[in-house]
């Protein structure tokens, strides 16, 4: 799928799929493409400075509908924690609410509803003695107090306390669960992951997110811009978008193993295993024009990295043909 952002006169495409994951380090291009796609997608109104926003996404050349997606945006810890926290907006909040119309137990909450009745019309025979005001309670009032529990981990500490493994874990449950119980095409938006995840928490996460999507109307779009924080497999990298100076969407893997057998300078032949590393390594640098390439620069940086006791060298050295490709 093809989705393509508008922004005045200038069109960005990129290749969309259930999991799709938007690299590099053009941070203000990222974030307009999410602010896109999480405005057109909510129930919000747009606001007058947001004009720019209206309508400017289209996927394979048509304007999806507001409502194809439901979306969740998360930007950091504590929007991770106000989905699993209880009141009426959060995802377990409606969870709750769908699970108690569904549970057999229409009888006990009856029992309560009558209960709270009596205490109701006891404090107001005891404490206001006029004809004038009381307090009421409804029987919806039953589920908003239900929704004022809070959520605590089984030793009984704060959520807040959790790890961001534990967190992230804790997200993915509940939404698995609010799509078994309220199925709908949904969207996830989880940007910054590096700022919050080491490189095998990331890969642990992608590669959770993407069995959910192989079995639901869950579809997600991760973020990230530091190096090695991109899931490469054979199944995900046409999804791989690398935002810089240009837009590059990864081909297929077979593609560009074509590509490296015709252009690179020597024979060499490179497996799909060693590929994905190497896109890995490389890849949030694709498409930067001011890559550091001046031979002073590399020697000075190389010089500062040995004062703080970082050696660098090469694991192969390379060859002629090679040292005449990068110097062309």
């Amino acid at each position: 799928m093809k989705l393509v952002v508008s922004d005045a006169n200038k069109k960005y495409e990129l290749s969309f799929g259930q999991l799709t994951q938007l690299c590099g380090i053009n941070i203000p291009l990222k974030t307009f493409i999410i602010d896109s796609i999480s405005k057109h997608f909510s129930s919000e109104k747009y606001k007058e400075y947001e004009e720019k926003l209206i309508e400017n996404i289209t996927l394979d050349g048509e304007i999806p509908g507001r409502k194809q997606w439901e979306c969740t945006r998360i930007r950091n810890r504590d929007d991770i924690i106000s989905t699993i926290q209880m009141n009426k907006s959060s995802i377990l909040g409606k969870c709750l609410k769908e699970s108690i119309n569904g549970f057999d137990c229409q009888r006990e909450l009856l029992l309560i509803d009558e209960v709270l009745l009596k205490i109701f019309s006891q404090v107001n025979n005891t404490l206001i003695d006029n004809d004038i005001i009381e307090l009421q309670y409804v029987q919806e009032d039953l589920f908003s107090m239900i929704q004022q529990t809070s959520v605590k981990t089984k030793d009984g500490r704060d959520i807040h306390e959790l790890s961001i493994d534990n967190l992230l874990d804790v997200f993915l449950d509940i939404i698995i669960k609010q799509q078994e119980l309220i199925p709908e095409k949904r969207i996830y938006i989880l940007e910054n992951l590096d700022h919050l995840l080491s490189c095998e928490g990331y890969y642990e996460l992608v590669s959770r997110c993407f069995e959910m999507t192989r079995d639901s109307n869950i579809w997600f779009v991760l973020s990230t811009s530091l190096p090695q924080y991109m899931y490469v497999s054979e199944g995900l990298i046409e999804d791989i978008n690398i935002i810089n100076d240009d837009i590059f969407s990864l081909p297929s893997m077979e593609h560009i193993l074509d590509f490296i057998r015709v252009n690179y300078p020597v024979e060499r032949e490179v497996t799909i295993v060693q590929l994905a590393d190497v896109v890995r390594n490389i890849g949030q640098e694709i498409g930067v024009k001011s890559t550091l390439l001046e031979v002073h620069e590399l020697i000075i940086l190389k010089l500062l990295n040995e004062s703080l006791g970082v050696k660098s060298k090469w694991v192969n050295e390379p060859k002629a043909p090679e040292i005449q490709c990068l110097i062309g």
